[in-house]
């Protein structure tokens, strides 16, 4: 009896501290914003309740990252001085100093993640990048780039990968909260696309604030369709799961299609055609012939192909045919143009500085007088605007030299490479799962090859989703290298 009642005193005794708590921070809240016109007071549960996940629930706060990074709002769309994406970049950041304190006593037990040819490439890349930050041209842009990128791809790639290992179940929580997030998206801009009758400058900035532009926008969503359409065709979901996937994968190729993003789309294609060589099994000696052949063709007719692209005339227009002729149009479309000038830009500065580049995040502070009179386009500029060097590869080369841009290289190989060979075992193990990974480096498909022709992995929207996909990857490779090393102890 004595034992119950000191458990109701007690359980009294806390209900009372948190109802006078409680009582006095409403109190304060309130004063704060009828004096002070202050509201940030009112986050402060919020916080609270961000530090309870982040020691006792980490897989909650990388789906709320997840979930956030379609819908967050970068801030300098306001005001240049706060170049902040919220939710997400503060959420990446408490996650980065988590894994940071996490790995002081535990990083160095996962060898087989140390061995990894990603985890290698990923560390030589970090080096590099403080390397160059060094020598850089402008220090503290180049010192606040490192930071940035520590915070998009350390939570992402090194913690993520450790809780998709652990949790498997997280794996696919992570793709679809994206992917519904997305879906939200890409109906807002449907629906505001819509009131302008599908016009081709409006597809430009409808998707604002969530997405800066049609080509980030594009390329996010040209990532998430191969892998939900892999996952809308498993029997694990039931017909009414599966026709909401099915209706939101149709929702979201009809965003692709109306973002207007030739980048994107060429992505996509191509993803698409390696798809299905890779689920017909078409022999690799017949793609080696046919990709020969295709340049043997191009070399035999490279003059009379210069002639034909320097005769096509054709601008990008809301005329999905027309825009498609424009990818080739080499003389008057102003954002191809505007695209060599930057490539060459890139390429001249790196000429000069070959070794360690004008430093990360520089080149849009420093290509202006790189540029030629004659490659200038109506939409030049010489203030760093529209982009930078609209390539993840010579936009490396230029900031961070030949060193730089082949780590990017061995980078992109390994994912690849780690990726499909972990397709090719988990087909004869288990045929749902190779198809998720085949799903995840489909989409990475589309994102790469849109990097030739764009840079977005300085950005939260891509970054998250392309070093996530990554992650998981390497997950489901080191869960393979895990059970063949039970099942030889075993034997």
């Amino acid at each position: 009896m004595n034992t119950g009642l000191a458990k109701n005193f007690l359980t009294s005794k806390t209900e009372r501290w948190i109802l006078a708590l409680s009582f006095i921070f409403l109190l304060t809240n309130l004063a704060a914003i009828v004096f002070k016109e202050n509201y940030f007071l009112a986050l402060l549960p919020v916080f609270l309740g961000l530090v309870y996940l982040y020691f006792f629930s980490v897989e909650t706060i990388f789906l709320i990252i997840a979930f956030t990074s379609p819908l967050a709002i970068n801030l300098s769309d306001w005001d240049a001085r706060l170049a902040v994406s919220l939710p997400t970049e503060p959420l990446l950041a408490g996650l980065l100093l988590i894994f940071l304190l996490k790995s002081l006593y535990e990083f160095n037990n996962w060898k087989a993640f140390l061995r990894n040819p990603i985890t290698i490439a990923f560390l030589f890349y970090f080096v590099w990048l403080a390397f160059s930050s060094l020598t850089s041209q402008m220090p503290v842009i180049s010192w606040k780039y490192f930071a940035s990128h520590l915070w998009l791809i350390v939570p992402m790639y090194f913690f993520g990968t450790r809780l998709f290992f652990i949790k498997e179940n997280t794996q696919r929580n992570f793709i679809i909260v994206q992917f519904i997030a997305l879906t939200f998206v890409a109906i807002y801009t449907l629906v505001r696309h819509a009131g302008y009758n599908f016009g081709d400058d409006e597809s430009h900035w409808v998707m604002q604030p969530f997405y800066k532009d049609h080509a980030i926008y594009g390329s996010a969503i040209a990532m998430f369709i191969p892998v939900m359409f892999f996952m809308a065709t498993e029997k694990k979901y039931n017909f009414t799961q599966k026709f909401f996937i099915m209706a939101s994968i149709v929702v979201l190729v009809l965003a692709l299609l109306f973002s207007y993003s030739r980048a994107a789309w060429m992505g996509f294609a191509i993803a698409a055609g390696i798809g299905v060589v890779v689920l017909f099994r078409i022999k690799f000696k017949v793609i080696i012939v046919a990709l020969l052949t295709l340049l043997l063709a191009g070399f035999f007719f490279q003059t009379q192909i210069m002639h034909r692209l320097e005769k096509n005339k054709q601008d990008s227009s809301e005329d999905i045919v027309e825009n498609i002729e424009s990818m080739s149009n080499i003389s008057t479309d102003a954002s191809n143009l505007e695209r060599i000038n930057r490539w060459n830009c890139a390429l001249r500065m790196a000429a000069d500085h070959p070794l360690t580049g004008t430093g990360p995040g520089t080149y849009q502070f420093l290509y202006a007088p790189y540029q030629f009179s004659y490659e200038k386009t109506i939409i030049s500029t010489n203030a760093g605007t529209l982009g930078n060097a609209h390539s993840e590869f010579l936009g490396a080369l230029a900031e961070t030299g030949i060193p730089g841009m082949l780590i990017m290289i061995f980078l992109v190989f390994s994912i690849f490479y780690i990726g499909f060979v972990t397709y090719t075992k988990l087909r004869v193990i288990d045929r749902s799962k190779a198809r998720f990974i085949l799903g995840l480096l489909l989409g990475l498909v589309t994102y790469f090859v849109h990097g030739f022709l764009n840079n977005f992995l300085d950005s939260d929207k891509i970054a998250i989703p392309v070093w996530g996909f990554v992650a998981i990857i390497v997950a489901n490779r080191l869960a393979l290298e895990n059970k063949k090393v039970e099942d030889h102890s075993a034997n």
